[in-house]
């Protein structure tokens, strides 16, 4: 079960707390780059982590337009441990 997380520069406690919830690998995408908006998501991925802090608003469109084309869930979190584990709460994980 993978994970995408989209935005920020230092993800290391994000990558390591949805890891010990069980996603494996945990991706990353920084949202600075000009092609990252238009990459796809990937196949195996069973989560999108969208840190609305650290991204612009196209990109964050793009990423939820796109993850609910396939069903995923989208969890939109500011750089804050709590708020995304009450996020992955909400939706059950």
């Amino acid at each position: 079960m993978s994970a995408l997380i989209v935005g920020g520069d230092r993800v290391g406690a994000y990558r390591d707390y949805l890891s010990g919830r069980g996603f494996s690998p945990v991706r990353h995408w920084s949202g600075r780059k000009p092609g990252e908006c238009h990459r796809a998501i990937p196949l195996d991925t069973k989560l999108v982590v969208v840190m609305v802090d650290q991204v612009n608003h196209g990109l964050a469109r793009k990423i939820r337009r796109l993850a609910e084309g396939r069903a995923l869930p989208v969890v939109f979190s500011r750089r804050s441990l709590g708020q995304l584990s009450e996020s992955l709460a909400a939706l059950g994980n």
